[in-house]
């Protein structure tokens, strides 16, 4: 069983649905995104969703698009959102990469 499968089992067994937060990693600083994650898993939710910024991020919505040009703008890079995903496992949520696959081959699917 993995990490989202414990996820769903426990909420089931609460009879509730499992809180989940969307948020571009990076945004609006790498400083404030991890604060946020922190902070969101920390007052309950069950999975937070980082959101990979991606110079053409052609599929999301003109927030998310904004944010991710934010992120990027303020310096935001790749190895980044482990740093995220760290701090979203240590206060107790699992964390979800949300990217599209381009930065992943970038980087190199083996490092990523």
């Amino acid at each position: 069983m993995n990490a989202l499968d414990e996820v769903f089992a426990r909420t089931r067994a609460e009879d509730r649905a499992a809180l989940i937060a969307y948020l571009p990693a990076g945004y609006p600083d790498l400083e404030t995104s991890i604060a946020s994650v922190r902070a969101l898993a920390e007052e309950g939710v069950d999975i937070v969703e980082v959101g990979v910024p991606y110079s053409d991020p052609v599929m999301d919505g003109p927030v998310v698009e904004q944010a991710a040009a934010a992120a990027l703008q303020a310096g935001f890079r790749l190895s980044h959102v482990f740093d995220i995903v760290r701090a979203v496992r240590e206060a107790g949520a699992v964390p979800v990469v949300m990217s599209y696959w381009n930065p992943v081959l970038r980087y190199g699917p083996d490092r990523f």
